[in-house]
């Protein structure tokens, strides 16, 4: 009953936040539930799976596993939204307490996204996962947020209708008994090639707009940089890019000939979407907009990774997926502690900040650096094993996405000289009690995930194994040359 206590909770606590008027009230409901929430997402390993039927005459379950892959971004979801709640308690000025119940919810969604082993269910907490994102935007957005919203909607909307039809098909054509995963993947097997292709475009349009890959990216920068100033609504964006763990998890194992029919157009986008968003990024002055387009590039190296068909560029692209929400969201975070001080989100109205703000400038330092995937910190283990994986299948693919990652060092080493080094002009506070508290999870996320990753590959690897043991069934090309996990870690 963990896993059911994990979606509960949040969405509970949602629902108190909504009548708390007072900013303390809420302040002190929000952080008691963050802290409650994140200790039962700790209970997940280990913990039994639930399986109630729920609607019969679909075939639909309440199933929830958290065994898998997803009990794993759970987990790093979970970890990385205890700062970010109490970060915009802090913040958020304007209905305090409506803005946490959005974030609350958003993390309830997500929580049953990661966990969902029934294709309706995951499909009806995607869906639910839209409101709180819109809600945050539109209620404490800047100037433009109408238009961001609209822009989001309609891509998000024309993806969760392909999606809806894709699921509607995949149960009827293929003859499963219900839509529980084990029923679907052993059924599907059934379906020819161009039956499973079609039906993969449908989870792949809907998973491309939230990876999100090019040319279905132009939301998310909008999105970024309309978002509330203190960054608080943007880690909740970050952690609902999950479209690649539709793929990993639903798409291609479910659709092994549809994923090999489409693989090497989805593998080439990936690889174009991981350089061209890098390259943009090293142009960028606004902050926000910088963050937008360097993890964009980030979902592109989970897109080579993915695409690549290999085990190891399989478990490498989740890992990366979860290590860059500790990595992306802390950079969000951090990026509202400057505009706290400066109520700028241009890095020309900053320089030379290390000399009045060390401890900033150091915590800066640690998630850039992990960010841009240096070795021994949380990106660094997924970014290899995902490019190891792109490699495997095209050397063209894998030489492009390494100059995403070569183009990574260029906007990360430039973003941190123009806001610590050289003269500064006017000094700022250091890092505040509060502000150390809400980076400390983020630095030790960090840090675990980048020394400690063998027991999450490990995770990983064996939901991989069931997509690759899938895609040599279907006649997919071998993979006897790769080595494993094992041999990649020793």
């Amino acid at each position: 009953m963990t896993s059911v206590l994990l979606i509960l909770l949040p969405l509970v606590v949602a629902g108190v936040l909504v009548f708390a008027s007072d900013a303390r009230v809420a302040r002190a409901i929000a952080l008691l539930g963050a802290l409650a929430t994140f200790v039962c997402a700790s209970l997940l390993p280990g913990s039994a799976a639930v399986e109630v039927p729920w609607i019969p005459g679909l075939g639909a379950y309440i199933a929830l596993d958290p065994g898998h892959s997803g009990g794993v971004l759970a987990l790093v979801a979970s970890l990385v939204m205890v700062p970010t709640v109490l970060w915009a308690s802090l913040r958020v000025d304007a209905r305090p307490g409506r803005f946490l119940a959005a974030l609350f919810a958003m993390w309830s969604g997500l929580m049953g996204l990661f966990l969902a082993r029934d294709l309706v269910l995951f499909y009806v907490f995607w869906e639910a996962t839209l409101v709180p994102s819109l809600a945050m935007l539109g209620g404490w957005g800047g100037a433009q947020r109408r238009q961001a919203m609209l822009k989001y909607l309609v891509y998000a909307v024309a993806g969760s209708f392909a999606m809806l039809l894709a699921v509607a098909a995949i149960k009827p054509l293929s003859g499963a008994e219900s839509y529980l995963f084990g029923d679907l993947l052993a059924a599907s097997a059934s379906l020819d090639v161009l039956t499973q292709t079609w039906l993969f475009a449908g989870f792949a349009l809907a998973f491309a707009v939230k990876l999100p890959m090019f040319p279905l990216h132009h939301w998310l920068i909008d999105f970024h940089e309309q978002n509330h100033p203190s960054g608080a609504a943007d880690v909740a964006g970050t952690l609902y890019k999950v479209g690649g763990f539709g793929f990993f998890v639903w798409a291609i194992p479910l659709l092994p000939e549809g994923a090999r029919q489409a693989a090497p157009l989805l593998l080439a986008v990936g690889a174009f979407t991981a350089a061209y968003a890098a390259m943009i990024a090293t142009r960028q002055h606004h902050l926000k907009k910088l963050l937008a387009y360097a993890s964009l590039s980030h979902m592109g190296i989970v897109a080579v990774g993915l695409f690549g068909l290999h085990l190891a560029g399989l478990a490498g692209a989740m890992y990366l997926l979860a290590a860059q929400m500790l990595t992306t969201g802390g950079m969000f975070l951090l990026v509202g502690m400057l505009h706290a001080r400066r109520g700028s989100h241009d890095a020309g109205s900053y320089g030379g900040l290390a000399a009045s703000a060390p401890a900033l400038a150091a915590v800066t330092l640690l998630v850039l650096f992990a960010s841009i995937g240096v070795p021994g910190l949380a990106n660094f283990p997924g970014e290899f094993l995902a490019l190891l994986g792109a490699f495997q299948a095209s050397a063209a693919a894998g030489v492009l996405a390494v100059l995403a990652v070569i183009a990574a060092g260029v906007y990360g080493v430039n973003l941190y000289q123009r806001l610590y080094q050289g003269p500064q002009p006017n000094p700022v506070a250091d890092l505040r009690a509060l502000e150390i508290v809400v980076l400390v999870p983020i630095i030790v996320g960090t840090l675990w995930l980048g020394v400690a990753p063998a027991a999450h590959l490990q995770t990983f690897e064996a939901d991989a194994s069931v997509t690759v043991s899938r895609l040599q069934q279907a006649g997919s090309q071998p993979v006897d040359s790769l080595p494993s996990l094992g041999e990649v870690r020793r």
